[in-house]
């Protein structure tokens, strides 16, 4: 294999010397070295990994797509808490936690968001002042809004006071500025949020500008809360779910942009509830324009899963797993109608094939995870919604129990895992209904796909190789490493990025599954990069 140590490792060593020895001289050690570092990564990126140094105020981005990795780094705040990618992995968004200027070297810096486009790296990364050190960011499938909250964990031991239900609102299409993020406190009825879930673009039916805009949905236990994100400060829709006492926990949110609406499954709920967002005129001109109608799916046994999905004609369906009833119900969205069909075993999981793609799914799968069923089931839904029609259902029978159902991308294939360690996997084949085992030689810590799908990526920590299938045939190879893995990432340009732990930065690329080891390249102090370059 090539190696290539990141010359800044020397330098930086060398570094480290000349400030020892200025801090011995001086008695005065820059804050940079009397820091706590915590190193979020690796984050895969498009065809970038992503690290960020909590103590350089800097992110690392190793870019594969040229044939030797290049190495860039972002600036951005002091204490980086939290690092997100967006939904097309374009984009990489940090939470800093800022600090306090207290010693000779610190800064007075507010607790931020940082933007940054990771395509033109000649952009300086955007900060929005958030306030607050939120510790969870929701951001929109076109990645135009984001919403920066706290999760349920309570203060932490670098703060006072703690607003749980306060939350953040980015438009990121528009610079920061004094109304860019708003800042809200949501009323809570004795509940925090446990989630925040953005919605695609939609417009609302009665609009009359017809304009396109994202809705925040607010998950909290007996409440779910609704608001335009396209206008922050309008007060938000507050939706009680508990029933006669009962705590009713919203725990999956799907969406149906088409048609505005939203469908929610809840723990100890009869049903599906459907929010749909109809137009209203606003009373004034600072309330709202719309408002949610309400209607309960017939799913009549609490669901545990639910999917949406559009046939050839654009109506919308919604399947979902009842285990008190043994069944699961197809529900046709626009009219709530439903259908029953019986099927064993207490369903939990449910995934559509083909899925990802343009084209509507033909085939369901149902699994059993919570109770390690030796079953799955196939419903096809070409046709379901006749009522003439009978479901075809078929059970396939496992030698072993389900712990896990993972769709590979790009195929109609699923990988099916066998035990808590995932030492044993199998294979099902969604066009054949066929499945083929897959036995490994220790616990898989990690894994991956190819972008297309054509190869299953594996690794074990204290092991020193990777693994890969290649799912056409199911033939196993494997690549022998200088040092074990932490975790392995397959980029959109199928090479394959292989994380060994170290702190100073240490990676294997691979540069296909297929490739030799003499096509490798090690990097080596990539982290701590042109680090002499860096203001303390």
């Amino acid at each position: 294999m090539r190696h290539r140590l990141a010359i800044a490792l020397a330098a930086g060593a060398v570094g480290a010397a000349a400030l020892a020895c200025v801090s011995a001289c001086t008695d005065e050690r820059p804050i940079l070295w009397e820091r706590p570092r915590t190193v979020l990564g690796p984050i895969p990126l498009k065809s970038q990994i992503a690290y960020v140094d909590s103590a350089l105020d800097r992110v690392t981005l190793l870019d594969l797509a040229p044939d030797a990795p290049a190495i860039r780094h972002k600036s951005i705040g002091r204490r980086a808490i939290l690092a997100v990618p967006s939904p097309d992995r374009h984009d990489l968004y940090v939470i800093t936690r800022g600090e306090e200027a207290i010693l000779e070297g610190q800064i007075d810096q507010p607790p931020r968001l940082w933007a940054i486009d990771t395509i033109d790296l000649d952009r300086p990364a955007v900060a929005y002042d958030i306030g607050s050190p939120f510790d969870r960011i929701a951001v929109s499938p076109d990645n135009s809004i984001a919403v920066a909250y706290f999760s349920a964990a309570g203060p932490d031991a670098a703060g006072f006071f703690r607003n749980p239900n306060e939350m953040a609102i980015i438009d990121l299409a528009r610079p920061p500025s004094a109304t860019n993020p708003t800042l809200k406190t949501i009323r809570s009825f004795g509940s925090v949020p446990e989630g925040v879930a953005l919605t695609p673009p939609m417009i609302v039916p009665g609009d009359a500008e017809g304009v396109p805009r994202t809705f925040a949905f607010v998950l909290s236990p007996n409440n779910l809360t609704v608001l335009d994100t396209s206008h922050p400060t309008r007060r938000e829709i507050s939706i009680r779910l508990d029933l006669g006492g009962t705590a009713v926990i919203p725990r999956e949110i799907v969406f149906a942009p088409n048609t505005a609406s939203a469908y929610v499954r809840s723990d100890n709920a009869r049903d599906v509830l459907q929010v749909h967002l109809v137009g209203v005129p606003p009373e004034r001109p600072e309330a709202n324009d719309y408002r949610p109608q309400l209607a309960e799916l017939g799913a009549g046994g609490g669901p545990t899963d639910i999917a949406v999905y559009d046939d050839h004609g654009g109506r919308r369906y919604v399947l979902a797993s009842t285990p008190n009833t043994s069944e699961v119900v197809v529900i046709d969205a626009d009219t709530a109608q439903f259908r029953s069909i019986r099927v064993a075993g207490p369903i939990d999981r449910i995934l559509l094939f083909p899925s990802g793609g343009d084209a509507p799914p033909r085939k369901a799968l149902f699994a059993s995870i919570g109770t390690s069923g030796r079953t799955v089931h196939v419903l096809d839904l070409e046709n379901i919604q006749d009522p003439l029609t009978q479901a075809k259902i078929r059970t396939i029978a496992l030698d072993k129990g389900v712990r896990d159902v993972v769709p590979v991308p790009g195929r109609e294939l699923a990988m099916l895992v066998h035990d808590d360690h995932r030492t044993v996997l199998g294979l099902l084949d969604m066009e054949t209904e066929s499945t083929s085992p897959l036995l490994g030689v220790g616990k898989l810590d990690s894994y991956d796909f190819s972008p297309d799908g054509s190869y299953l990526i594996g690794a074990t920590a204290k092991i020193g190789r990777v693994g890969f299938v290649a799912l056409d045939n199911l033939h196993p190879t494997d690549f022998r490493l200088d040092q074990p893995p932490s975790r392995v990432l397959s980029t959109a340009n199928a090479k394959i990025f292989v994380d060994h732990g170290d702190p100073f930065g240490h990676a294997t690329v691979i540069p296909s599954p297929t490739a030799t080891r003499a096509d490798a390249i090690v990097l080596a102090g990539f982290l701590t990069a042109d680090l002499l370059d860096e203001a303390p």
